[in-house]
């Protein structure tokens, strides 16, 4: 059996006759769900927001390489998510704000929504309802369909993005040390980043094929996210303190 999607407890295919009268209320404490995770998923299509603040890297496994945005110093632990589960940062990434929804495969041709049947926000009594009485989507759901769909495209972009950064050799393994302004410190290895050296030794054509492709962009905002890890720990320094603060009142 495949693992879970980060963050999601279980799959659940929406139904318009199981689910007629469930309803969708807000989670009480927004994105609390993501609290303990260092790393979110990321598109090729956020990375010039995500890189103001974000180191992005990147994670080969079972061959595919896919990039994440690193969101904490520590592991089990994101310095982007305040107690009340507000995001502070420039931008919220699309994995986040895509649950929680997900999409389904049956088969090739057909499509499912689903949602994460421990999602707190599934209920009866309050909430907006995910059908009409007439057992069509309402227009919360048409809308979680409609960015779910995105989000496979830009997903399914982001692979054939990396894909071809694997098969030009632009991807070393790399070391992350992380120092809070406390003295606290972390490292992380495994992770894999774009070589500076080889995608400046790259042919001049190959260049004019990333450029025509659009992925240029992506990749310098990759480089220059990598600047981000002294300010992650400024920001974890941050978090440890007013926490700190908050048990001592």
């Amino acid at each position: 059996m495949a693992p879970l999607p980060l963050f999601y407890t279980s799959i659940v295919v929406l139904d318009r006759n199981i689910h007629r009268d469930a309803r969708i209320a807000p989670a009480e404490r927004g994105y609390a769900f993501a609290a303990g995770s260092h790393v979110v998923p990321a598109l090729m299509a956020e990375f010039v927001l995500g890189c103001r603040d974000m180191p992005i890297l990147f994670l080969e496994e079972a061959g595919s390489v896919s990039p994440l945005f690193m969101v904490g110093m520590r592991s089990g632990e994101n310095d982007f998510i305040d107690a009340s589960g507000r995001w502070n940062g420039v931008h919220a990434p699309a994995y986040l704000r895509r649950y929680p929804f997900i999409g389904g495969e049956v088969s090739q041709e057909q499509q499912v929504i689903c949602l994460d049947g421990g999602y707190t926000g599934l209920q009866d009594q309050s909430g907006e309802r995910l059908f009409s009485e007439a057992g069509e989507p309402g227009e919360m759901l048409q809308r979680a369909i409609t960015f779910v769909g995105e989000y496979a495209d830009a997903a399914k972009a982001t692979g054939v993005f990396t894909a071809e950064l694997k098969a030009l050799d632009l991807f070393q393994t790399v070391n992350v040390d992380i120092r809070s302004p406390t003295g606290v410190s972390s490292s992380f290895s495994g992770f894999l980043a774009v070589s500076e050296e080889r995608f400046n030794a790259l042919p001049d054509d190959v260049l004019a094929n990333l450029r025509r492709k659009g992925y240029l962009a992506p990749i310098y905002a990759h480089l220059i996210s990598l600047g981000n890890f002294g300010a992650l720990g400024d920001r974890a320094g941050a978090r440890a303190t007013a926490a700190a603060a908050a048990e001592a009142a």
